[in-house]
């Protein structure tokens, strides 16, 4: 079962967090903290972060540029003194 596989440190932690968060809400009451315990969990349980599934992984084969190659205009800016 892919739920059961492929548990790393982010999602263990996680997963303790929402069990934490869950135990105070029937500790004290506080629905916010229920909230804030579901979503924990729910990120556990389908091994996603605030961006998704490897959601802030960059392109690692994006094309090199050669910045010598351009070519940089300058436009001279005159000084108006009154």
């Amino acid at each position: 079962m892919t739920l059961l596989s492929n548990w790393h440190f982010m999602r263990i932690l996680r997963a303790a967090v929402a069990i934490w968060t869950i135990f105070e809400f029937t500790r004290t009451g506080d629905w916010m903290i229920m909230a804030i315990g579901s979503l924990f969990a729910l990120q556990a349980i389908f091994d996603v972060g605030c961006c998704g599934s490897s959601g802030c992984a960059t392109n690692s084969k994006a094309p090199k540029q050669d910045f010598a190659a351009q070519e940089i205009e300058y436009e001279e800016v005159g000084v108006h003194r009154h």
